[in-house]
């Protein structure tokens, strides 16, 4: 800055020597501009201090703008890739709903159609129990009994109907009831038969038989060959079993006697729907 002063001060100390009149003011002339000089400089190094500071600071700017441009564009694929994650994560739980739904929905069709199916089955039970009850409806309560137990339909007969006393052949009599049977099964072609014998506790003709077992089973199997034998009935739709004395009589079955046949009929195509006495 002093150099630049030298070179106005030159020229001018010539025209001030050149004047008469400024020769006598020359000596305060050159303090003025010394005094010009020596601010000017102090006010350019201020300056030129600024200058480097406004030029670091410049700098610290620029790479801290550098910085948060990379944290911008950081942050914005951070959150894009979130967008993107957020988005397959509902997309998936929305996929997940879908089929929740769509099994729910087809649990309760399969519900329905089960309850329609059972009703259907029901129906049918209920049309064939009373047909057969229809059957045996023109006998004495004392003799025999009729209930129903799941899709089984149970028709207890008195001995004194069937057989003659302490025998097991069956007795001439024993046709009404057998004849009953015979329609049942030849009506509904689907329709099978358990014959059931039951008995006391006392082995009335042990001389003939070793125990109660025997007795059952020779009755319950003179009545199967009857109805095979004068009824036409084709024997895979009939069996025979004995129980002895093992299953009690029902409160309401006591005027039949502990003594007795138990017809037991069940359709292959009605599953257990319902118990009902």
């Amino acid at each position: 800055m002093l150099c630049i002063h030298v070179v106005f001060v030159v020229p001018s100390l010539i025209l001030f020597l050149q004047c008469p009149f400024m020769k006598k003011n020359l000596f305060i002339f050159l303090i003025f501009i010394i005094f010009q000089s020596c601010v000017s400089s102090s006010k350019y190094n201020e300056a030129a201090k600024h200058v480097e500071k406004l030029k670091a600071d410049s700098v610290l700017l620029s790479k801290r703008n550098r910085m948060l441009t990379d944290e911008k564009s950081y942050l914005e694929n951070k959150s894009a890739s979130m967008e993107q994650i957020l988005y397959q994560r509902i997309q998936e739980k929305q996929d997940s709903l879908n089929h929740k739904e769509e099994l729910l929905q087809q649990h309760e069709l399969s519900i329905n159609d089960m309850k329609a199916r059972k009703a259907e089955e029901r129906e049918a039970f209920e049309t064939l129990s009373k047909s057969i009850f229809e059957l045996f409806s023109d006998f004495n309560t004392d003799d025999v009994r009729l209930s129903t137990n799941c899709t089984q339909i149970s028709v207890e007969v008195s001995d004194r109907l069937l057989f003659a006393v302490s025998s097991i052949k069956v007795d001439t009599k024993s046709s009404k009831v057998l004849e009953k049977v015979a329609t049942a099964l030849s009506k509904n072609a689907d329709l099978n038969l358990v014959i059931v014998a039951h008995t006391d506790s006392v082995n009335s003709i042990k001389e003939k038989y070793d125990d109660n077992w025997t007795l059952g089973t020779l009755k319950a199997n003179s009545i199967l060959r009857n109805l095979i034998r004068d009824y036409k009935i084709q024997p895979v739709k009939i069996s025979s079993s004995s129980r002895a004395e093992t299953v009690a009589l029902k409160k309401v079955n006591q005027s039949i006697g502990r003594n007795r046949i138990e017809f037991v009929f069940y359709s292959s195509f009605l599953p257990c729907i319902h118990t009902k006495d």
